[in-house]
């Protein structure tokens, strides 16, 4: 009982020494595990020698280290001085608590000085312009504290000339949203501010309202619960834009029309002049903006002529630092093409030919004379290695190969197909390369296998092209897909097959929203089923249905490569009747024709196989000669004009020219009969015109 009353008497300034004790000396024992008669004799001394131990001030006892050894005293005077000194016990215990922390401190109680972070600075604001207007500073200052924007930057694009269909005096002010969220946040904020503070009623394109959002956002859930596909993420949903341009219009504008003078001082018109500035914020998602790139395409308009310098500048050193490969390919490719036969502009170096050829330009070997040795073949060797591990070399060699694919003459295609080094060098250069890298050459050579020993390309190649095409999201051009299309028809297999695959490239034809019909997508099917010879039943009907709808849907001019193309097509099938209805093409549209015209008609039948090969000379002589006279402008017979016309006649009458030539007007007999044969007169005729013509020119001189 006495025990329970002394240690409730106690209890107070116990507990709070030993909670101290239990904290802040761990190599002393624990109140807690002490004997209950320590605890009831002295717990006032206790605690008076506790601090004292980590005082500074003296005391009546011995110390050694950090332990007090308590000097004797009786119950009666530890009783009094629990009495007397319970109130300066607590200023001790407070001044103690405020010292500083001895080692034998735990680290959970050891007192750390504050840190205060480093404060962050913000980025300086983008410098105003000079002569801008006041509202622009403000926005500025809003789009950085309230809008939160990073990356600022302001560009002045009043120096354009003409003005863009922004506004005049335009000035274009970019930042950067932390998310989506953010984007639309902010740009709204951005509207409401201008409308109740400045009274302007910006355009936000890209915005959505919160009721539109939300509407959108519930029907493309629904639509992707019935269609399965919850969870996937749509990029292009038309939501999640990551870009709004906010237009604020033209600031100061002037309502007032005015009088136009010109330089002369003259009065040139009326309207209302082109005053007062346009200011336009462009807010994007930093991945958005990165890949956009809009203050580069500015900046590019801005100083158009120091960029096209730039540019061309470029251009020069890297022809000048071509591989000798580029070299070797760029020399074997014609100069000229053949008529009718135009190259590709997609090639990087198609206006490179003349300027990076070294070597004379040759059509080919003449008969008896040795091949020369072959480019490809002898700068094959020292590639080899460099194209299995050099990936931008490999690009190089494929768009180098597609270009001299598509300038190489038609008789030595055959040969270039069929070479081991071109093989081999295009082996090369497509192995280990992903299929939208490659899609482009092999395009090419399966058209240019047409019509060849290596036979046209089957359907399975082409459903590859049409399956990469889609899945890669290749962007070709239409060229591209018209020869794909031509391939197509051209391909060995049924043709109701060949219309099946050919209709899933009309179809994304026009989803990427070209024209379907029209003519070069007629004239790209007629090529493909011309490479099949003679049409059959099925063929030809298509073929008529296809010339029936060129003729009901009035489609325009084609031109004359396209109107070529369509003539060619009808020669490889001997459809001759259709082949001289599309010869009249241009004079029913009022346009003339040109002299690689008439020199494509007569090489055309000179190199025809058909078995009527000298009656069809004979009548395309009669009726192209004296058109190549009436066009306008006339085309007159010199040059390569007079050479493919004496082609076309040599195949009729070989003999005329030496006829012309050895037989005077005035021969009797028989020779008076050969003298008089149509073409032998016909070539007399044309030295006729060749000799006025000399003269006219020498009375000129």
């Amino acid at each position: 009982m006495a025990a329970g009353r002394a240690l409730a008497a106690a209890g107070c300034s116990h507990c709070r020494t030993s909670v101290l004790r239990l904290f802040m000396s761990s190599s002393k024992p624990s109140p807690l595990a002490r004997s209950q008669h320590t605890l009831l004799w002295s717990p006032v001394a206790t605690t008076r020698h506790l601090l004292r131990s980590y005082s500074s001030a003296s005391s009546s006892g011995h110390v050694t280290g950090s332990h007090v050894t308590p000097s004797p005293e009786s119950p009666e005077t530890a009783r009094q001085a629990a009495q007397d000194g319970s109130a300066s016990d607590i200023e001790t215990l407070e001044s103690a608590a405020a010292e500083p922390a001895p080692a034998g401190v735990p680290w959970y109680l050891q007192v750390e000085p504050p840190r205060h972070a480093p404060f962050a600075e913000p980025p300086p604001l983008p410098e105003l312009p000079s002569g801008s207007p006041p509202i622009l500073s403000a926005v500025l200052e809003y789009a950085a504290e309230e809008m939160g924007l990073d990356d600022l930057s302001l560009l002045d694009l009043r120096e354009m000339d003409p003005p863009p269909a922004l506004g005049p005096n335009l000035f274009m002010l970019f930042g950067t949203a932390r998310s989506e969220r953010h984007l639309n946040v902010s740009a709204g904020r951005l509207v409401r501010w201008l409308r109740a503070k400045h009274h302007v009623h910006a355009d936000a394109d890209g915005l959505l309202g919160p009721n539109e959002r939300k509407t959108k956002l519930r029907r493309k859930a629904k639509r992707a619960k019935l269609l399965g596909t919850m969870g996937t993420d749509d990029a292009d949903d038309g939501i999640s834009t990551g870009w709004i341009c906010v237009n604020l219009g033209t600031i100061n504008r002037s309502h007032t029309e005015s009088a136009v003078l010109s330089e002369d001082g003259r009065v040139a018109g009326f309207g209302v002049p082109q005053t007062g500035s346009t200011i336009v914020v462009q807010v994007m998602t930093e991945e958005r903006r990165t890949e956009l790139g809009l203050e580069t395409l500015w900046q590019r308009a801005l100083g158009r002529p120091s960029e096209e310098r730039a540019v061309t500048s470029t251009e020069t050193k890297k022809a000048a630092d071509s591989h000798p490969l580029e070299k070797a390919i760029l020399s074997k490719s014609p100069t000229r093409p053949t008529p009718g036969h135009q190259a590709s502009d997609s090639s990087a170096f198609s206006g490179q030919t003349r300027s990076m050829s070294t070597t004379p330009i040759r059509d080919g070997p003449k008969p008896g004379e040795a091949n020369p040795t072959d480019p490809l073949l002898s700068d094959l060797s020292v590639l080899q290695e460099q194209l299995l591990h050099d990936g931008p070399t490999k690009l190089r060699v494929l768009d180098l190969l597609r270009s001299y694919l598509q300038d190489v003459q038609e008789d030595q295609l055959s040969a270039t197909l069929e070479s081991a080094a071109f093989q081999k060098l295009s082996r090369l250069a497509m192995e280990n390369l992903p299929a939208e890298r490659t899609w482009s050459l092999r395009l090419a050579m399966a058209s240019k296998t047409r019509g060849t020993m290596h036979g046209s390309p089957t359907l399975l190649t082409m459903q590859q092209l049409i399956r990469d095409l889609q899945l890669f999201a290749i962007p070709a051009s239409r060229g591209e897909i018209l020869e794909l299309l031509s391939c197509i028809y051209s391909a060995s297999a049924e043709l109701m097959d060949r219309t099946q695959v050919a209709t899933e490239v009309l179809d994304m034809l026009h989803t990427r929203g070209q024209p379907v019909l029209s003519n070069d997508v007629i004239v790209s099917i007629m090529d493909g089923l011309s490479w099949f010879g003679r049409p059959d039943g099925q063929s030809l009907n298509l073929q008529r249905r296809l010339e029936g709808l060129m003729v009901q849907t009035k489609q325009p001019y084609m031109g004359e490569r396209l109107l070529i193309s369509l003539m060619d097509a009808y020669a490889r099938m001997h459809r001759w009747e259709q082949f001289w209805e599309a010869w009249r093409i241009p004079p029913r549209f009022a346009q003339p024709r040109s002299e690689a015209m008439y020199i494509h008609v007569y090489q055309l039948m000179a190199a025809t196989d058909d078995p009527k090969r000298r009656a069809l000379c004979a009548d395309t002589v009669r009726r192209c000669f004296q058109e190549m006279i009436i066009e306008n402008p006339p085309i007159e017979p010199a040059g390569r004009v007079l050479e493919s016309l004496l082609g076309c006649i040599r195949v009729v009458d070989p003999r005329a020219e030496d006829h012309a030539d050895t037989i005077p007007a005035s021969a009797p007999g028989f020779a008076r009969s050969l003298g008089n044969r149509e073409f032998v007169r016909l070539v007399k005729d044309i030295k006729l015109l060749q000799r006025h013509r000399h003269g006219s020119r020498g009375l000129d001189v």
